[in-house]
């Protein structure tokens, strides 16, 4: 699958989370993009910026102007909620990406990035403020079945950046049963076992269908959205497919993206064009 992103769509705010997402733009996508869409919020509440007091969203505009030279920028603007502007605007591109702080709630979506992440049309990078610790790894969080998109994802990252693909796999421990109460029975070296037999076999066979890319399997015990938010801090990218985005109502989403260190690439249902996912 060709993952070349033409068309990106750019949420703008006046808190600034968005000045991390154009470097990311600019120095990911640069020579691809044809096309960038700031998207603002209504002219009457929208947020204005450095001494002449000039309107966010041109100001961004014009950053992406001095970015990106050969692209052309357009300005759009919404009344409403912003997450509901975003979602709707993401279906007229290739990918969204949204700016959100590492150190406080918040993010140019206007709140919860995750919620807008769900819900677009097309792939969905959130990228927090600076510092980003180590340009490592791409980190493919695995699930059962494979997502065909998200892999392709990581893929074409890892072909671009000259990295290898870590194949990171979390699980836990099942709490509670049908009764409601704790299984002892159930040892947890059987899940363990269970899940490093997975991560084997995914490993196997994306390293016989992608010979040119490095595959390393990684298996983590803990919460899935904390332990992959834990491993954000030695990547490049990390990139989540349908699975991680619809698990447990999305608590694993929300906690990597509130957690995360490095660009988070979040594959919604609505990305997929075709059924999800191969048997590993």
């Amino acid at each position: 699958m060709d993952e070349r992103w033409t068309t990106v769509t750019l949420a703008a705010d006046a808190a600034k989370p968005h000045e991390e997402a154009l470097r990311w733009v600019a120095a990911r996508l640069g020579p691809d993009i044809e096309r960038v869409r700031v998207i603002g919020v209504d002219p009457a509440i929208e947020g204005r910026t450095g001494p002449d007091g000039r309107p966010v969203a041109d100001v961004v505009a014009d950053a992406a102007r001095e970015a990106l030279p050969d692209a052309r920028i357009e300005v759009r603007r919404h009344a409403g909620p912003f997450a509901a502007a975003l979602v709707e605007e993401s279906d007229d591109g290739d990918l969204l990406v949204i700016g959100t702080f590492r150190s406080r709630r918040g993010s140019t979506a206007g709140g919860d990035p995750a919620r807008v992440a769900e819900r677009a049309a097309v792939p969905t990078v959130v990228v927090p403020d600076g510092p980003h610790p180590i340009d490592g790894d791409v980190v493919l969080a695995v699930e059962d079945p494979v997502d065909e998109r998200a892999l392709a994802i990581a893929v074409d990252e890892a072909h671009r950046r000259h990295r290898r693909v870590t194949l990171l796999r979390a699980w836990e421990m099942p709490v509670l049963t049908r009764t409601g109460l704790t299984d002892f029975a159930e040892e947890p070296m059987r899940w363990r076992t269970r899940n490093a037999e997975l991560l084997q076999r995914v490993t196997a066979e994306l390293t016989a269908r992608h010979p040119d890319v490095r595959f390393h399997p990684l298996l983590v015990e803990g919460h899935p959205g904390h332990a992959i938010a834990s491993h954000t801090r030695r990547a490049s990218l990390v990139v989540l497919g349908l699975g991680h985005v619809k698990a447990m109502s999305g608590s694993v989403l929300h906690d990597v993206l509130r957690e995360t260190a490095s660009p988070v690439c979040v594959v919604p249902p609505a990305a997929h064009s075709e059924p999800v996912g191969v048997s590993a």
